[in-house]
């Protein structure tokens, strides 16, 4: 599968995992993404809830939001939390 872009529109495909979720049939935008240890993970808006999805369940509309209609420019700031190495 094609990697997502930031901000692309896609639909959540219906499976029993979606469907659980809630969110089959859904189209939301792509806020950020991960890779998973089969497939990519992403985080897509749908609403107001980001909801961490599989690539598999995703499929593009072939449209982009705009970014200013998702984020209103505030931003906040965190540092991430280092563990020990382990011996």
């Amino acid at each position: 599968m094609r990697e997502f872009d930031f901000d692309e529109v896609v639909t959540v495909l219906e499976t029993n995992h979606t469907v659980e979720l809630g969110v089959a049939g859904a189209t939301g935008a792509i806020l950020g993404k991960s890779q998973g240890v089969d497939e990519r993970i992403y985080a897509v808006l749908i609403g107001d809830e980001a909801t961490m999805l599989p690539e598999s369940v995703l499929m593009s509309t072939g449209r982009y939001v705009d970014p200013d209609e998702i984020y209103d420019g505030e931003s906040i700031k965190v540092k991430a939390e280092r563990y020990p190495e382990k011996g």
